[in-house]
């Protein structure tokens, strides 16, 4: 299933970079701009769903009003900034302005994918060079001040975990995080019923609880007593987790796929 995606680069020379790295994702139809102008931001509103990657030199106080205006008015866009520098203080700023992901602009082609990818499950991602020393306000503590994965407070009362998936990401709320022992949930998918595999591709797919409800000719009330069934057993605490979990161990749900 494709995503849409939106680029606005202010450098004309990274368009084409841009375009060779989603040329080989799921991220298509590709439309890049140097800033967002009106038929652009017009047709942002017109996608149900979409990707908005936002290149910036800082996140400064244009951006953030164009972002809240955007997301406010378009709820089905999700925004990620990709800036050159960075501080923790702009990280802030861009969550609480509704962006959904913000990484530097030095990320390897193949780790903006998988970012994107999870920001379109519904995750958050930040790429984990931020420096995350004290804010301006003092609300947040240094790396060296967390034990045993306590959670990083931000003064909008968001937690900032230390956990990481695949090794490159700073997880928020809502971010997948792969499991520390793989071996937890490696054999699971045998425990695995036909229906909640079937569910597992849908949601693999990107669909909503009522998407696949209608699919599967099942209420939403069942689609979400068969989701907390696979939350259980496969060690998982959300949704985004779990379609990660089903598109890393594709081959295992296979036979079940062919038959449906």
């Amino acid at each position: 299933m494709s995503t849409p995606i939106v680029v606005t680069h202010p450098s004309a020379l990274a368009h084409d970079g841009l375009r060779q790295i989603f040329s080989k994702s799921r991220f298509r139809p590709v439309r890049i701009a140097l800033t967002l102008d009106e038929g652009l931001e017009a047709h942002l509103r017109s996608l149900s769903s979409c990707i908005w990657l936002i290149g910036v030199e800082r996140f400064v106080s244009t951006t953030l009003e164009l972002v809240q205006r955007v997301v406010t008015t378009a709820p089905g866009v999700k925004a990620v900034i990709l800036a050159a520098y960075q501080s923790p203080d702009d990280l802030l700023a861009a969550l609480k302005a509704g962006a959904c992901g913000f990484v530097c602009q030095d990320i390897p082609g193949d780790r903006l994918i998988k970012s994107l990818e999870l920001i379109a499950l519904g995750g958050m991602v930040v790429h984990p060079q931020v420096s995350w020393g004290q804010t301006a306000g003092g609300k947040i503590q240094t790396n060296d001040e967390l034990k045993d994965g306590r959670a990083l407070e931000a003064d909008s009362g968001q937690h900032l975990s230390r956990h990481s998936y695949s090794g490159f990401y700073r997880a928020l709320p809502g971010v997948a995080t792969e499991p520390s022992d793989k071996s937890q949930n490696g054999d699971v998918a045998r425990d695995l019923s036909r229906r909640e595999m079937l569910i597992l591709r849908t949601l693999m797919e990107g669909e909503s609880n009522k998407g696949i409800a209608l699919r599967l000719v099942i209420t939403e009330s069942t689609v979400k007593v068969h989701m907390k069934a696979i939350m259980r057993k496969l060690r998982l605490q959300n949704r985004t987790q779990a379609a990660i979990w089903a598109r890393d161990h594709s081959s295992e749900l296979a036979p079940c796929f062919r038959q449906s």
